[in-house]
């Protein structure tokens, strides 16, 4: 019985990532904070698939509760085999209006996690979700930003650090259509530049990065780690 978890598993990403690996064969353990009735719903389609599934509960901005989900997802499961994090959470202002507090919310939420996750947790594959805005500027994106690039850089450690055992990668995703992403105030500048200005002429879906995400923690990539995958439809290369 193979076991992949989920971090943020009550969002529109989240759950296709866990239906996703549903229908590869894995069994599913979704994280949520605030969205336990969504990640039920997930749940509920995982098992409609014949696949087990547990919902668990953690405030990912507080390491002891970081630190009971490892105990609590190993007294659930077999042992994680599959580990993908796509909770996130950060303040959204311009760099001179941070204060340090917003800077570590920023990081506790998105990069600290993904240490103690992964390195407690041990699974054959971890994935961690990053944006272009780890690399490039975003406009009131500098705490989101740094966490990711700090996510990333994190990675590459835990890569090296825990190979052969452990492979670590990053998908760097561009504006997904989500629930989420339509409530920003500049949605409908975002969805036109996007569909205007990027070479596949659409915005990314959850379900792509469901399918990015199963491809690395396959078979098939079984010598990739390490790695930065920018899935943005080619929006990278244009700026």
């Amino acid at each position: 019985m193979a076991w992949v978890m989920v971090t943020g598993g009550s969002g529109d990403i989240g759950r296709s990532v866990a239906t996703r690996f549903a229908r590869d064969g894995y069994d599913v353990v979704l994280h949520t904070f605030r969205g336990v009735s969504r990640a039920e719903v997930a749940a509920a389609e995982v098992r409609a698939l014949g696949r087990e599934a547990a919902v668990v509960r953690a405030h990912l901005g507080r390491p002891s509760q970081t630190e009971k989900l490892v105990e609590t997802v190993l007294d659930r499961t077999s042992g994680i085999e599959a580990f993908v994090g796509t909770a996130a959470s950060a303040v959204m202002r311009p760099v001179a209006d941070l204060t340090p507090k917003h800077l570590s919310w920023s990081f506790q939420v998105s990069a600290l996690p993904l240490v103690t996750l992964v390195a407690s947790l041990r699974p054959l594959c971890a994935v961690a979700l990053t944006s272009p805005g780890s690399v490039s500027y975003v406009p009131d994106y500098a705490a989101a930003g740094a966490a990711k690039a700090a996510m990333e850089a994190l990675a590459r450690y835990l890569a090296v650090e825990l190979a052969p055992s452990t492979r670590v990668n990053v998908v760097s995703v561009g504006l997904v259509d989500t629930r989420s992403s339509r409530r920003l105030p500049q949605w409908d500048s975002l969805e036109r530049d996007i569909r205007e200005n990027t070479p596949m002429r659409r915005l990314v879906t959850p379900d792509d990065v469901a399918g990015a995400v199963a491809w690395l923690c396959s078979a098939d990539a079984s010598m990739v780690t390490g790695a930065t995958i920018v899935l943005d439809g080619g929006r990278h290369l244009l700026h």
